[in-house]
Parts: C-alpha cells; sequence; structure tokens
C-alpha cells in the first residue's frame, strides 16, 4: 500500500524526497515490466547499475514502490466483482473502513469526501457469494447507515500502470 504523508506536486516531493527524472523512468519501466533487470535501466538512463540499485532501495524504503505480483482475480474463478458506495453513522467511517480492510473480498477501498463516505471495491466468486458478502458480513457492522452496490457488468480499462511523469505535465 503506498502510504505518502507529503505530497507536493510541484517538485515531485513524496516522503520529503524530491524524485528526479531518474527515480521517474525507473518507476515507469518496472510499472511496464517490473521484472525488468536493473541492467536495463541502467543502460536507459544512462547511469550505472549500483546507482539504480540504490534509487530503487531509496524508492522502496520511503513507501513510493512496492513491487508485487498482481493476480488476475477473474482468471481464478472471481466472475463477481463490484464496487460499493457505504455511508456510516457520523464519527464511524474510520472504524468501519479498518473493519472492511480485513475481509479477503475487499481488493481496494477508500475514503470519500462525496456521496459515500466509503467507496469498497471487491471480487466475488458469484453472485450469491456478493450478496452474502454486502448482506451478512457489510450491512452488520456497526457503524455502517447504508450501501449501493454496483456491480460490474464490464471492464474497459483495468491497469496498475500510473506514475508521476515529467512528460506528462504531471506537476504542471
Amino acid at each position: 500500500m503506498l502510504q505518502c504523508d507529503e505530497i507536493f506536486y510541484n517538485d515531485v516531493i513524496f516522503h520529503g524526497a524530491t524524485l528526479d527524472e531518474i527515480d521517474l523512468q525507473i518507476l515507469q519501466t518496472l510499472q511496464e515490466d517490473g521484472r525488468t533487470p536493473f541492467t536495463s535501466i541502467a543502460k536507459q538512463t544512462g547511469v550505472s547499475e549500483s546507482t539504480i540499485r540504490s534509487r530503487y532501495a531509496n524508492l522502496v524504503n520511503l513507501g513510493v514502490v512496492n513491487t508485487v505480483s498482481i493476480v488476475d482475480p477473474f482468471a481464478l474463478g472471481y466472475q463477481a466483482p463490484a464496487i460499493i458506495g457505504v455511508t456510516t453513522k457520523p464519527g464511524k467511517t474510520d472504524e468501519v473502513g479498518r473493519k472492511l480492510c480485513e475481509f479477503p473480498e475487499v481488493s481496494y477501498q477508500v475514503m470519500t469526501l462525496g456521496s459515500y463516505d466509503l467507496i469498497v471495491e471487491v471480487f466475488c466468486k458469484d453472485l450469491s457469494h456478493l450478496t452474502r458478502f454486502v448482506t451478512i458480513d457489510l450491512q452488520t457492522i456497526p457503524g455502517v447507515r447504508a450501501t449501493e452496490t454496483l456491480s460490474i457488468a464490464k471492464i474497459y480499462k483495468l491497469s496498475w500502470h500510473w506514475s508521476p511523469s515529467l512528460n506528462t505535465g504531471f506537476g504542471e
């Protein structure tokens, strides 16, 4: 999970460390293929492999990057994805959010300042599993006031490829 205490977009600062063009190129390259050897990245950037290795270690230590394998839930038979808007009782959003993190069905969750207090993405095996999750697990959490479930019928884009980029106008 990426957790940043400070983010300043003008200078691309995370946790007090300024990311330069080399750092951003490391991030972009690894997002395209997380198995790219540091030697290849070094050739692309024109610096030594040890520099890339050191920069990567620093990015990991700062919590800017975390290299993981991404599993396709559909390939494993999870055919009932959904986005759920959750409204909580006043003062209970954080408590409900922390509780929801305990459920393996939850793949992504954020607190929002809009119509819902929480937006939750879940992956369930089938409609029966989704129904049980919503009615038995989610709606019975103390502090949950209401939910709205949006079953995902078709995914047009599913991407983990995002990074602050100097060439896409980030920070302008």
